[in-house]
């Protein structure tokens, strides 16, 4: 595309407050972002009213960074037409709103309703509100917590999982009007730290993944009454007869999937019926939860840190040793099924989390101790970098559309 002076625009956006005339304009091609946000706080009259709107503007369906002739060029966007230009309303960056201080190192939290829980590398789990409260410290595991997941809360209890390096899984249950906390089940059958689970749609089941190299499937329902194999219902005549305090039962896995040549890092339930692992042997594999058939296989070139999952937009992104967050798309008939990159962080990217409401936006954590949240039409530019953490950043996970909440080796959980 030659270079051009002028080029026909049509502005529009899905934001009804800021809806202008569709009538076309003629504007330089060598302007960019600031003459633009400029005319449109003009057009709206948002200059004369008081501090000007800060807007972002994506044309077809990418962020504008440059001058929109440069943006057209490596588009290979035609200047005959007019070019449409979308604009919404830029969202100043998150800042710390509590700092959560550890004993040691933060490697996971999870969020249910008003209750977060973190697990630690001093072995213990940690419950607390809102307000940055703790209301339990739950001590059991021998090892460093590696990961935790809510099961279920409501108003009297909570139910939750945690996993360590000591090989094991524990399904906790918290009573909110004693404020204890209680190992029901131990859950035992890796040979080697278990890294990461999670949590199936209905709540009925999870999934572990360790550095055994294999993923194993569990019941996550409560059955206080179970056995010491937990599997079979039964009672020890110790408990029928005395009624004391019941020791946590052992729980074996339901299934065990086998695929993986190195440890597995990461795992995630994507549907009812389907599980995806990620890990050190530079796969992801994507498993049929109720047959173990690993139904596809995903190549990369690096060590996979973590994947998630977006039901919104049905892709996966995945954090890498080489520093890059990758987007796939398991269903793409082209081949093509790596989506797109975001390049911006300096260090291994440790941890990825999907918003729950935005199909486009993604929460990034990395070892060069930053949290960078996307969008994922600006694949170089995050929106924004937050910059609270002192070392590197383990885990983040949004706490609800608005909010997140990072950790790290420096011993802190930062809710934004």
């Amino acid at each position: 595309m030659a270079d051009v002076e002028q080029v026909q625009v049509r502005f529009f956006t899905k934001q009804k407050k800021y809806e202008i005339a569709d009538t076309p304009f003629s504007l330089s091609a060598n302007i960019g972002h600031g003459d633009l946000n400029d005319l449109i706080n003009g057009l709206l009259g948002a200059g004369n009213v008081g501090q000007s709107i800060q807007f972002d503007f994506l044309i077809d369906s990418q962020y504008l960074q440059d001058t929109i002739q440069k943006h057209m060029k490596a588009k290979e966007i035609s200047a005959e037409s007019v070019v449409e230009i979308e604009y919404l309303e830029k969202h100043p960056a998150p800042q710390p709103d509590n700092i959560l201080v550890h004993d040691d190192w933060v490697s996971s939290v999870s969020r249910c309703k008003n209750c977060i829980i973190t697990g630690s590398y001093d072995n213990c789990v940690q419950i607390w509100d809102d307000q940055g409260s703790c209301l339990a410290k739950v001590k059991g595991h021998t090892s460093p917590v590696k990961d935790v997941e809510w099961v279920s809360k409501d108003e009297q209890k909570g139910v939750f999982l945690s996993s360590s390096q000591d090989q094991s899984i524990r399904v906790m249950e918290w009573s909110i009007g004693s404020g204890e906390a209680s190992c029901v089940h131990v859950c035992k059958g890796h040979t080697q730290s278990v890294d990461s689970i999670s949590i199936n749609p209905s709540a009925t089941k999870f999934c572990s993944g360790s550095w055994d190299k294999t993923l194993k499937l569990w019941s996550a329902v409560v059955n206080p009454e179970g056995g010491d194999e937990g599997e079979n219902g039964s009672l020890s005549k110790k408990q029928k007869t005395t009624g004391v305090k019941k020791k946590a039962t052992t729980r074996t896995p339901l299934m065990t999937f086998t695929g993986h040549t190195q440890a597995v890092s990461s795992v995630v339930w994507m549907d009812r019926t389907t599980i995806c692992s990620a890990g050190w042997d530079h796969c992801i594999r994507l498993w049929d939860a109720e047959s173990g058939v690993n139904k596809q296989t995903l190549t990369g070139s690096k060590v996979f840190c973590e994947i998630a999952y977006s039901a919104l937009n049905q892709c996966l992104a995945s954090g890498s040793a080489d520093k890059y967050i990758r987007l796939w798309d398991h269903r793409a008939e082209d081949g093509q099924v790596v989506r797109g990159i975001l390049t911006s962080h300096q260090g291994w990217v440790s941890s990825v989390s999907w918003s729950p409401s935005n199909q486009f936006e993604l929460a990034s954590a990395s070892y060069d101790t930053t949290v960078k949240i996307w969008d994922t039409r600006s694949p170089y530019t995050p929106l924004y970098t937050l910059t609270g953490h002192q070392d590197k950043v383990m885990c983040v996970r949004w706490s609800s559309s608005r909010h997140l909440m990072s950790g790290g080796t420096d011993n802190q959980l930062i809710l934004y």
